[in-house]
């Protein structure tokens, strides 16, 4: 019997791609150098992914990934393979399926043979048909074009189920096509689906071979799981021998349902000792299976409610979006209405948050399914504020019922968990207003009541709630007070971390880097035009130039607004006077450049926002240049990075960034116009804490995920806020150095963020602050980097991933420029010389933080700290960190200032660079190092 598992719709690319957009032009080299590094190598973990939108970060983790190519994109193989990993691409040599027959009829027609696959609704091929040969060749070419690193290669053996008097002819031409395949691209790695029919004489080219079902298999036929009878095995065992002595690799790939998760990492480590590369999970090959590593999830979906306003006004991002970042934690934003995903969640999802106040949804059906489902998977669900939960079958799940529609009165507290609620920011008052009337069930003894009220009925009410399905923390019990006033009375992190019962694990950290706090600089373009209320009346420009950027040593990023500055703008009598102070500006080497658009468009979505109610354009929609009357994104983006390239920027400073403006809320369309541009792009949000209102409900998320690519908001917002919209007093912005301390003790929320615009430098009061914000800055001796470096951290934040070996060792991936993760000292220290990409590790009040040299590092963690030398801070990037032995490292790094760094060792250190040796400055079992340069590639670090 013919077992074709992997079968799914291997839909043919019908067109040519055209050029890949500018921003993964990089991509390509560093594909290659992956590539070649890789060689021939085997595999020591597969995945397998044929669904719609692939979990590229996750699927990245594994070695090896096959995808169906027609639910990948070029970016997308792109991207995969710069993470290190070689994607596959699933190819069918001998059957048809009806799908892929809809696309291109002609080839049912006049290549398929008279038998069918009816397991799998498909034809099988005649393989000695030109056509069929013609397609197969094809195919190869435009995945080899794509750039995969393979084909994956299923149904060769289909070809059995045609009388036996045409199998020699089948036989021989299935033969044919693959040495072809292997001459035109031996770049391209084989990687078989059995095949036992022809691999003996497939002398070269042979990668690895897949076999299914060694001892957990899938009857497509009846759609059952079942075991593997001992016969099967032995034969299959027998079969793979020869193979074996050839030294290819074996995958072996078992199906197990994912509510046996625990039984497939025991199946998946059992292969491994049998001399496999495991894969289990699900015959659909939709989730993320089992290999020699299992992905942890670090995903959090979070849904809310559309008829309580756009993603960026909804409770849910705006309150708890920041705290979940801070946490490791990606979040997936799910509006419940049409698009709510109906897939599985299992391994890639570590629990879900609902946000939503209006009650039930108008398709409560679909929603209410989707709460099943989430509960059959196991994956835990936290409520908040709202429970739009109408069906009462479903709160019996969660061990909670309704307690009728009347509001409670005569409210008396019984009990609380002051770990859970009322002792984070706001005391615990009863409230009754906008209380939803609920209670745990008597018989369910797994809830954890965390509040427990009684009212005048002796009805008891349980608004906080957790268990092992999930929690609930309810209004009026989430918050004290409203809008800028708001407090947290429930402890988010203790409730979510219990709801959800997240486990430690090492979380992405965009705050600090090499052991020093992040700092940034990075400047609107608004009011550059503006003159300075100082003697002389200089421009606001010459101000920023002379008194913030160049006495202080940090790394600014700058942004012009073409309609300010350029002679096509609204002065252009002025455009000769304030070209020549912007080009000294983007001249200086600490500066790069970026654009603030044509026109300072207000509203990016301004259709959408008329129709608020209550919508005023105070400053209208965008700067009333003369002759320019509607927004035309394309010249706001595009047209403006090419002024500020060609006329104001050095040669050799491309500008590859877009700082939004206004409302600084684009659509996926607008954004996705920066991406294809080859711009990053940052702006928006609103975080601010300070010490009249230090909340951390005053904490907006940093990401905001669209369909066009990531927007990247302000870490912290800038000084138009802290001074009234610009209105005074215009020593206001000295709050932001309250916003540094609020957001770095006693957890690091965010790294030091500088924000402001051109007009800080035309009010006496502003100058002077903006020298205290400065110097208070540089006091805490951060690390400085360019806002574009900072974005590619951002970027880490959202596309990392987690798994976890058999050893225990943590594998982290797909971190973009990100270099560090916060680890629970209950974790341990890391494994020094047993880890990969990791260079050291500081323990602050804040956490345990661990330095990464690479985009992918392995992080072993064992109970003592480890004595073989470790980088403890630097002041620039690393770029590399390889033991050579235990007292040797070899090290690079690359930055805009003389390097300074220090290594923890408990021998003596020194550095060999360029032919010179350097000793290290000892102090409390630390050892200095300064460098005059401010980049280094062949040093050698040696303690003896």
């Amino acid at each position: 019997m013919i077992d074709c598992s992997f079968r799914q719709l291997a839909v043919s690319i019908g067109k040519p791609f055209g050029l890949l957009i500018t921003l993964f032009l990089s991509l390509f080299a560093m594909a290659g150098l992956v590539r070649a590094e890789a060689g021939a190598s085997a595999p020591a973990s597969v995945a397998f992914w044929y669904a719609e939108q692939p979990p590229l970060s996750e699927l990245s983790q594994f070695d090896w990934v096959v995808f169906e190519p027609a639910h990948v994109s070029a970016a997308d193989v792109l991207f995969v393979t710069a993470q290190g990993s070689e994607p596959f691409a699933y190819l069918s040599v001998g059957e048809l399926d009806e799908h892929q027959a809809q696309l291109d009829p002609g080839l049912r027609d006049e290549a398929a043979s008279e038998a069918r696959n009816d397991s799998w609704n498909s034809s099988v091929m005649d393989l000695t048909s030109p056509r069929w040969r013609n397609h197969l060749l094809e195919r190869a070419s435009d995945y080899a074009r794509l750039g995969y690193s393979g084909l994956f290669l299923d149904t060769l053996d289909s070809f059995t189920l045609l009388p036996e008097d045409r199998r020699a002819a089948q036989r021989s031409a299935l033969l044919s096509v693959l040495q072809e395949i292997n001459r035109l691209h031996p770049q391209l790695k084989l990687f078989f689906n059995r095949g036992f029919e022809v691999l003996p004489d497939m002398h070269k080219g042979v990668a690895a071979v897949a076999v299914e079902s060694i001892h957990a298999g899938w009857n497509a036929r009846n759609r059952a799981y079942s075991p593997v009878p001992e016969e099967d095995r032995a034969w299959l065992v027998n079969a793979l021998q020869p193979l074996r002595e050839r030294g290819i690799p074996i995958v072996a790939i078992d199906y197990l349902p994912t509510d046996r998760r625990e039984e497939a990492r025991e199946l998946a480590g059992r292969l491994v000792d049998e001399g496999y590369v495991p894969y289990v999970g699900t015959p659909e090959l939709a989730t993320l299976g089992v290999s020699s590593i299992e992905v942890q999830p670090r995903r959090i979906a979070l849904l809310y409610d559309p008829r309580e306003g756009e993603l960026t006004r909804s409770g849910g991002f705006r309150s708890l979006g920041g705290l979940l970042e801070y946490m490791g934690y990606r979040i997936d934003y799910m509006p419940v209405d049409d698009s709510l995903p109906a897939s599985s969640m299992t391994g890639l999802y570590a629990g879900a948050i609902i946000w939503m106040t209006s009650g039930a949804p108008p398709e409560s059906g679909k929603f209410n399914r989707w709460i099943l489902n989430r509960m059959e998977e196991g994956i835990p669900l936290a409520f908040f504020q709202g429970l739009p939960v109408d069906d009462a079958a479903i709160l019996n799940k969660f061990g909670l019922q309704r307690n009728g529609d009347q509001p409670a009165s005569g409210l008396k507290m019984v009990s609380h968990d002051p770990l859970l609620i009322g002792e984070f920011e706001a005391p615990l008052i009863v409230r009754s207003r906008g209380m939803i009337a609920i209670g745990t069930q008597s018989a369910s003894s797994s809830d954890h009541a965390a509040l427990v009220l009684v009212d005048d009925n002796g009805r008891e009410h349980t608004p906080v709630v957790t268990g092992d399905w999930g929690g609930i923390a309810l209004a009026p019990y989430v918050f004290e007070g409203e809008d800028d006033t708001r407090r947290w009375i429930v402890d988010p992190f203790a409730f979510l971390q219990k709801a959800l019962q997240l486990a430690p694990f090492p979380a992405p950290d965009a705050t600090t880097e090499n052991g020093r706090r992040i700092a940034t600089v990075h400047i609107d373009g608004d009011g550059f035009p503006s003159r300075a209320e100082v003697p002389g009346t200089p421009y606001a420009g010459t101000i920023v130039l002379n008194d913030f950027i160049k006495p202080y040593p940090l790394l600014t990023s700058v942004s012009f607004i073409e309609g300010e500055v350029g002679p096509k703008g609204m002065y252009p009598y002025l455009a000769r006077e304030l070209e020549p102070i912007a080009q000294r500006i983007l001249a200086h080497g600490r500066v790069e450049p970026a654009t603030h658009t044509y026109s300072h468009p207000y509203f990016w979505q301004a259709e959408r926002e008329i129709q608020r109610e209550g919508f005023q354009a105070d400053y209208g929609l965008m700067m009333p240049i003369p002759g320019y009357d509607t927004i035309d994104f394309q010249r706001e983006v595009i047209g403006s990075r090419d002024y500020v390239q060609s006329r104001l920027a050095p040669a050799d400073k491309p500008v590859n960034m877009i700082f939004w403006t206004g409302d600084a809320i684009p659509d996926a369309a607008t954004i996705k116009l920066a991406y294809d541009a080859g711009m990053l792009n940052v702006n928006g949000g609103e975080t601010r804490l300070t010490r009249a209102d230090p909340s951390l409900t005053g904490l907006y998320p940093l990401l905001r995920p669209t369909s066009g690519g990531l927007q990247v908001f302000a870490p912290i917002i800038n000084e138009n806020v802290y001074t009234n919209l610009w209105q005074g007093p215009y020593y206001g912005f000295r709050d932001v150095i309250d916003t540094f301390e609020l957001t770095d003790s006693p957890r690091r929320m965010r790294g030091l963020h500088l924000y402001y615009h051109f007009y800080s430098g035309t009010k006496p009061a502003a100058i002077k602050v903006m020298g205290d914000i400065y110097r208070h800055m540089l006091d805490q001796e951060p690390i400085s980097l360019w806002m574009s470096e900072y974005l590619m951290r951002a970027h880490g934040l959202h596309t990392a991933s987690l798994a976890r070996a058999s050893n225990g060792k943590w594998h982290i991936s797909a971190l973009q420029g990100l270099r560090t993760v916060r680890i629970d000292p209950d974790m341990g220290w890391p494994d020094m010389l047993a880890s990969t990409g990791v260079a050291g590790v500081i323990d602050l009040p804040q956490g345990r933080y661990v330095h990464l040299s690479d985009n992918r590092a392995v992080l072993a963690l064992q109970a003592v700290r480890d004595s073989a030398p470790a980088l403890e801070e630097a002041n620039v990037p690393l770029t590399a960190w390889r033991y050579l032995d235990a007292r040797r490292v070899e090290l690079s790094f690359a930055g805009e200032f003389p390097i300074a760094f220090s290594v923890r060792s408990s021998s003596a250190c020194r550095l060999n660079v360029g032919g010179r040796k350097i000793s290290g400055r000892a102090a409390n079992g630390l050892w200095h190092f300064s460098l005059s340069t401010k980049q280094v590639s062949d040093a050698q670090l040696v303690c003896e």
